[in-house]
């Protein structure tokens, strides 16, 4: 996340990617068996305007005692 944030900071957007085959990752970029690809994050340019979102409170879901 703290990627992501830096990037936002610095005027670039982010996506992550989730649902991709780890194995042609490993392979094609030749990532030492000692890591585990997770997630994979694109950062660039937009080409538009991004989707807003919305977040919802704090106090509607989490609660402090």
């Amino acid at each position: 996340m703290q990627l992501m944030l830096i990037a936002k900071s610095k005027g670039y957007d982010t996506v992550t990617m989730g649902g991709f085959n780890k194995q042609q990752f490993i392979e094609k970029f030749d990532v030492p068996e000692r890591y585990v690809p997770i997630v994979l994050i694109a950062i660039g340019k937009s080409a538009g305007p991004s989707f807003q979102t919305t977040r919802l409170p704090l106090n509607e879901v989490a609660k402090f005692i």
